[in-house]
């Protein structure tokens, strides 16, 4: 849930100590308290907002196309997913131009992304329960209609996925996927034959807060500066963003660690598939760039967007090929169930039980 709109004031360093009142005044776990003062502190002494964007038009660099796809294990061809630059395309929009160097600011800003992060309400889910995300994205088919592979988009449409905490089972409404089941699909796996692992609500929970050790656990198949294991470390953070919940503690420890991937940068301006401008963490990859988009005055999450950054299957630098808001994330008690309590409405001639 996104706060009010506020302006950024300089901290009084002299009032650093009344802000956050220490752990026997404050019913705040430890941990949490440390993470809130550590970050509270570090924007008191870095207020440089990202710099401005020159006005020269960016050069592309080369990197990697394939992030893994967190939630399912493996890349995954599928509109509010992670796959191959492509799949999905979209027209160039105003503000898709972003610089590929290194700007100021990086620091800063994840310093107040992370606090932003460590003040929202903890959302737990019993084992029986389910993570519900609902979103805004944009979906691609190939058309290969007279022999042409030509890439088409849709337009932004609505997704919903239920995810229970073990992994194992869900369920995704998307009825303006190209190929799904309008009506919606389960997404269980069997618990003999398949296992979740990364990307669950249970695994989720259990990474370390300590921003370095959570670096090294990202990069468990690839080692730092390499092209590959960069994209895959940053991808994988992402797809945790669009469509899992994860403690607040651990959310500010998967910002701090993004910060620390190189080739990462804060630009000061990206808009988000709704129209909204806000600050952008962004990694280049040898086709793409990841943009994770913030709010510039909450901090809070709007969304993210690949672009490509060269040309590609037909498409040019700057066309958006993928983008998604999120619009929810709530714990409901069962698959198809909705935040406010109702059921997901089945379409005419449902196939849903």
């Amino acid at each position: 849930m996104r706060t009010s709109r506020r302006p950024q004031v300089p901290l009084d360093l002299g009032d650093f100590d009344l802000l956050l009142p220490r752990q026997a005044e404050t019913a705040l776990p430890k941990a949490r308290q440390s993470l809130l003062e550590e970050a509270l502190w570090a924007e008191a002494h870095r207020t440089v907002p990202c710099a401005p964007r020159s006005r020269a038009r960016r050069t592309a660099w080369i990197a990697l196309a394939a992030a893994a796809a967190v939630t399912a294990g493996a890349v995954i061809f599928a509109p509010g997913g992670s796959g191959a630059p492509g799949a999905d395309a979209r027209p160039p929009k105003a503000g898709a131009e972003l610089e590929s160097r290194a700007v100021t600011g990086l620091s800063a800003t994840v310093d107040r992304i992370s606090l932003a992060a460590a003040r929202q309400p903890a959302l737990e889910p019993r084992q029986d329960q389910y993570v519900y995300v609902e979103s805004k994205v944009t979906g691609g088919r190939v058309d290969r209609t007279g022999g042409k592979e030509k890439l088409v988009v849709t337009p932004l449409h609505s997704r919903q996925v239920w995810h229970s905490p073990d992994g194992l089972k869900g369920f995704v409404h998307e009825p303006g996927h190209a190929f799904m089941d309008k009506n919606g699909e389960d997404l269980d796996l069997d618990p003999a034959r398949e296992t979740t692992g990364w990307g669950s609500y249970n695994s989720v929970k259990k990474l370390p807060t300590d921003p370095d050790v959570l670096l090294k656990r990202l990069y468990r198949w690839g080692k730092t500066g390499d092209p590959q294991a960069d994209w895959t470390a940053f991808g994988e953070i992402g797809q945790l963003l669009e469509e899992q919940i994860a403690t607040p503690e651990v959310s500010a420890a998967l910002f701090k660690a993004a910060a620390k991937i190189p080739g990462v940068t804060c630009v000061d301006k990206a808009v988000d598939a709704t129209g909204r401008t806000g600050v952008a963490i962004t990694h280049t990859g040898p086709n793409s760039r990841q943009e994770w988009i913030f709010d510039r005055n909450t901090y809070q999450y709007l969304g993210q967007r690949d672009v490509l950054v060269k040309p590609y299957r037909g498409l040019e630098p700057d066309t958006v090929t993928r983008e998604t808001v999120v619009i929810k994330r709530a714990v409901v008690n069962a698959k198809k169930e909705l935040p406010d309590g109702t059921a997901l409405r089945a379409m005419p001639n449902s196939r849903l039980p």
